[in-house]
Order: structure tokens, then sequence, then C-alpha cells
């Protein structure tokens, strides 16, 4: 009688660790009882373990809020954006390994905060099923906002690194390999710098693709699911516009391509949170900045600069989305300046036929030229120079392109002129 009792105690307390933990009866397995505490057992020589899904989690300076972040703005989550993913959904680890780790500037400072755990199937009825996986699920959230909330080891960002941390961590074993990274994506070290980057164009990314390669930073992801999620989402420092995005988007997706990934899945989905305290006083980091609006001033004359890559798609004529914020800014300055005259002039780089040039800077000068007639001002003239007029100079440097040059000089210039 008393051994019955006693098997039924030990039954309903499984089942209630099991309800509450996700973890069932294996957090017996240690004296302290845990819930969690299969994040922190290997393998262990288990028989499945073909199937490996790693986490990276960017911890770099460039995805915490700093003094320039408004108290209360938002800023990335990445704990919820990676639990977000159905990568990362509790059933897709089961019968394989779990690797989490956080990472920032470089391939040695990643540190594999859950280690090749065996995520062992979860057996029972619907219901169990159920609230196992999802006590799984809180403890992989609790260990990933802890993740993410480690101070970097280094004021740098470098995205390649972590995925060759990666490649080591899955090692030669085959089976079902995929790696899940939450990151801005704006790496400021290495082959991939993207600190000069104009953000306009796919030659400079396949530039940097053969760069990485000659350099030998690119990792050998044959057969590796690659997903990266959040692209472009910093917690500080001016957003990138559409354009700008789909560039960095582009650039990621080439690169990860070039590994011999599988599959490469590059978004800019991000789940954001209200900005806390600053917690990274004095650490600083190199930042990727993006073109933006500038004016310059002589005399009479007011030049308003539009960089193409705020206003176009790479090689487009058409005004995108985020142009309409820049040109609604232009056109309130232009109003607050009084003018006498304004006219609009389309500029490009020395890359493609004179012809081309012509025709893609007079369409976007005439393009920018009908978006201010739709705000209210008179625009004069529209001229397209196509690269005679080059702000940056020079474009090659003996023969290698310098696409910080190119970008500059890919814009639209706004001359108003006022009363003397």
């Amino acid at each position: 009688m008393t051994q019955t009792r006693s098997s039924r105690l030990i039954a309903a307390a499984c089942a209630l660790t099991a309800v509450v933990a996700g973890s069932g009866c294996s957090a017996f397995d240690t004296p302290e009882a845990q819930p969690c505490a299969w994040l922190d057992r290997g393998s262990d020589g288990a028989d499945n373990t073909g199937r490996q899904t790693i986490v990276l989690v960017d911890r770099s300076p460039s995805a915490r809020p700093d003094r320039t972040t408004r108290l209360g703005g938002r800023v990335p989550d990445w704990t919820t954006t990676l639990l977000a993913a159905r990568e990362l959904a509790p059933a897709a680890w089961e019968g394989g390994t779990l690797s989490a780790a956080g990472f920032d500037g470089t391939r040695a400072t990643v540190s594999w905060e859950v280690d090749r755990a065996f995520v062992a199937p979860v057996k029972g009825n619907d219901t169990l099923k159920k609230d196992r996986r999802s006590g799984r699920r809180g403890c992989l959230e609790q260990r990933l906002r802890q993740l993410a909330a480690e101070a970097p080891s280094t004021g740098r960002t470098d995205v390649l690194g972590a995925l060759a941390a990666a490649d080591d961590q899955l090692g030669s074993q085959g089976g079902r390999r995929r790696i899940v990274v939450a990151t801005d994506g704006l790496t400021n070290t290495g082959c991939a710098d993207l600190r000069s980057a104009g953000f306009d164009g796919t030659a400079e990314i396949k530039a940097t693709v053969e760069r990485c390669r000659e350099a030998g930073e690119l990792p050998d992801l044959t057969g590796t699911e690659v997903n990266l999620v959040g692209i472009g989402h910093a917690a500080r420092g001016k957003a990138p516009s559409s354009p700008q995005t789909a560039w960095l988007i582009t650039f990621w997706t080439s690169l990860c391509d070039a590994t011999g990934a599988s599959s490469c899945d590059v978004t800019a989905t991000a789940r954001v949170r209200p900005a806390g305290k600053n917690t990274l006083a004095g650490k600083l980091e190199p930042e990727v900045t993006f073109p933006a609006v500038a004016e310059q001033q002589s005399g009479r004359n007011t030049t308003i600069i539009l960089p193409g890559s705020v206003l176009f798609a790479s090689d487009r004529a058409e005004l995108s989305r985020s142009a309409q914020s820049a040109l609604d800014d232009a056109a309130r300055r232009i109003t607050d300046l009084h003018p006498v005259s304004v006219a609009v002039s389309g500029h490009t780089d020395s890359r493609g036929s004179e012809q081309r040039g012509r025709q893609l800077s007079l369409a976007r000068a005439q393009a920018v030229r009908a978006a201010l007639a739709e705000r209210g001002i008179t625009v004069a003239s529209a001229h397209g120079y196509s690269d005679d007029r080059p702000s940056c100079t020079p474009e090659y440097h003996d023969g290698i392109p310098d696409y910080a040059a190119m970008a500059c000089n890919r814009r639209v210039e706004i001359a108003v002129t006022v009363r003397g």
C-alpha cells in the first residue's frame, strides 16, 4: 500500500513538473530539480543527434540603446524575434541538439551559453506535449534574454565571424543543420565592413563577396540552412530607407549564398520593445551610417542634396515609399527659404553607358520635380547630368572601385536661389 502511494506521489510530481516547467521527469535527474537543467547538458552520446540547431544573438553595441536613444523609444527585441521564427518552434529542435550563443566583434568571442544540449522527443498525449513544449520554449526564452543582456566583449560587429563560429560548433557531422541569427546586419569589421557602403547597386555587393572569398573569411556552410532576422534594425542611429534595407537583405543573401548554404532566408522582420536605460556608457562602436539629406550654402544659393539610395531603388527612377519623408523635409526647407527660383538636377556614377546615365539622371530629376510640385513647390527646370559633375572623386583607385565615392555621386540636387 505504501509503495503504491509513493509511486502515485512520484507520478503526480512528474506531471506537475511537466505542466509548470515543460521538462517532464528529466528535471529529477539533477539534485536541484531545476526545470531548465536540460539546457546545460550535452548530448551525452544520445542516439539521435543528427539534427543540429544553432541560435546566435547579436549583443554588439549597435543592438543596444545608448545616450542618443530616447527612453521608451523602440529598439529590437531579439528574443521575441527569434522565438517567432518557425525554425525555433519547440517541435523543430526535438530529437537533436540545440546550441545558443551571443556574438559581437570576433569569431573568438562567441560564447556558447547552450552547448549542444540534447532535446529528447516529447511523448504523451497532445495536452502533455503542448505543456512540455511550452515549458521548453520558456526555458529557451529565459536563456536568450540572458544572452541578449550580456555586455559585448568588443566594440564591433562581425556577423561572418559569428557564422564561422557556428560552423565550428556544427562540426563535420551530417544530418539537418540550421543556424538562426538575430542581428541588425551592420557589420563594421573584416571583409564585409559596411562603414563605407553606398547601399545602392549590386556591383558593390559582388565586389564584397569576392573580397571575402579571397580573404578566406567565408565559412563553409555547405548543406546548412541559414536564417538571418532583424536586418537593418539597430537600436541607435538613423534607420535605413526601404531601398537601403532591400540592399542590406540582398547583401547578406549574397554572402550567405557564397558560403554554400543549402538555403538562405534573410529578412528585416523584427519584434521591438521600449528602450530601457543605457547600460553601455563609454562603450563605443564604429558606426555604419546611411546616406542622408545634406545642405550646402553659397551666397544666395542653397543646394539640398538627396542621395540616390534614399529616393530610388538601384537603376530605377520611380520614387520609393521611404523617399516621401525626405521629400517632405526638402519641401519644408525650400518653403522656409522663400525662394526666387528652384532647379532640380540628377546625377549618376560613371558605370554604364553615357546614354543610360543621362536617361536615368534626367528621369530621376523629373520624378523629384513632380513630387515637389505635389507639395506646392514650383520647379523652374530639371536636368540630367549623368556623371559629368561628380561630387566625390576619384571613383577608382588603381582600377579598384571606390563604392563610397560612387554612392556620393548618385544623387539629386535641388538648387534654391533666394533674394539678395
